[in-house]
């Protein structure tokens, strides 16, 4: 019987140090709001120094007389220097995009990569910033839409607030 009450014990103390460490984390780019885009993503620790990400966005917005509506999904992988969840990280990710630019329809791959840190506060608060760089190509376009207009790279700048648990 004290076996049984020492073992329950030693499982308790594990449940509550493992539920102190955050392994996950849910987030959302504020600053996209004053740009019509919208996004929110979710990562999970795969082990003591890297993660994945997954994220969606929606964005509907004018650019020089031109609306821009879509919806996009990107995933990617992130490795910490310290420990996954928190502290400065690299991250290859990728991304595809269906977007609607007048009565064209097209959508995108992307490729880049972010180098970043991300803070996490006593009490799950989460401030996650970082720059890089990424790719889009077109992979599927309407005829009358000019190839030559669309894709590129570019900077990426990543400033996200949420939650960790």
């Amino acid at each position: 019987m004290k076996n049984v009450f020492y073992t329950l014990v030693l499982m308790l103390a594990f449940i509550g140090s493992a539920a102190a460490q955050q392994t996950q984390a849910i987030k959302v780019g504020p600053l996209g709001f004053l740009f019509g885009n919208y996004n929110a993503r979710y990562e999970k620790a795969l082990n003591d120094k890297s993660s994945f990400q997954v994220g969606a966005n929606f964005f509907n917005y004018e650019v020089l007389d031109e609306s821009v509506t879509g919806f996009g999904v990107d995933l990617g992988y992130r490795y910490y220097f310290r420990e996954a969840i928190e502290g400065a990280y690299v991250s290859p990710a990728v991304g595809f995009d269906l977007l609607k630019t007048f009565d064209l329809n097209y959508s995108t791959l992307g490729l880049g990569a972010t180098v970043g840190y991300q803070w996490v506060a006593g009490g799950g608060f989460v401030v996650d910033l970082g720059l890089g760089y990424g790719y889009n190509v077109l992979v599927n376009l309407d005829e009358g839409l000019n190839e030559d207009e669309y894709g590129g790279g570019g900077v990426r700048f990543t400033f996200a607030l949420g939650y960790a648990f």
